[in-house]
């Protein structure tokens, strides 16, 4: 998958193969037709080589790392900020903000322009995976193995019929610092304190 592709995906119908598999073992079987509000759609990303997911409703687009200016005196996890055509967006590396190594951008790091509640902010990650149908009643509340500065921006586990993935909790994630991403055109990042 390339950043054309990503930028491009339908977000209406993105189905992952394992469970277009799932859902045609199951139609077969009961004969029973499968509702997509049963799930949750999310974007689902590489970090620190875990499986993250995005609900894509709050996903505005996905973009290759593109250069960015350094704002002096933030948090070690904000890079700084980019310009998307006429928007200033603060990018934060999430590897640094959770805790992990940073990595040298490689050819499959991408920039994910995060959209809610009219705030914008772009999240540096290792590598995007696809679209996931999470089933909702699959999904969990978080496992006390998760650590503990990630724990808060976990809104829950999904099992999917070979994988896991960790669903981030996006209000939490904007709201550290009050001031972690950029509205209406005014952008505020977080300073370090």
């Amino acid at each position: 998958m390339n950043a054309k592709d990503v930028d491009l995906f339908d977000k209406s119908l993105a189905l992952n193969e394992e469970l277009e598999e799932e859902l045609a073992k199951k139609g077969k079987k009961t004969g029973t037709i499968i509702m997509k509000d049963e799930y949750e759609q999310v974007v689902g990303f590489i970090l620190n080589k875990e499986l993250y997911g995005i609900d894509i409703l709050d996903v505005e687009e996905i973009i290759k790392p593109v250069d960015y200016t350094y704002v002096p005196n933030t948090r070690p996890y904000v890079m700084g900020v980019i310009n998307l055509r006429g928007k200033v967006i603060p990018v934060v590396d999430l590897r640094v903000k959770f805790g992990f190594v940073a990595k040298p951008i490689t050819e499959q790091t991408r920039i994910v322009i995060i959209n809610h509640d009219e705030f914008n902010v772009g999240f540096l990650v290792d590598k995007i995976e696809k679209v996931y149908y999470v089933e909702k009643k699959n999904i969990e509340p978080t496992p006390p193995n998760i650590p503990a500065n990630i724990e808060k921006y976990v809104k829950g586990v999904g099992k999917m019929p070979k994988k896991i993935i960790t669903l981030l909790n996006i209000e939490e994630l904007l709201k550290e610092g009050g001031s972690l991403y950029s509205k209406s055109g005014s952008t505020e990042v977080a300073k370090n304190e």
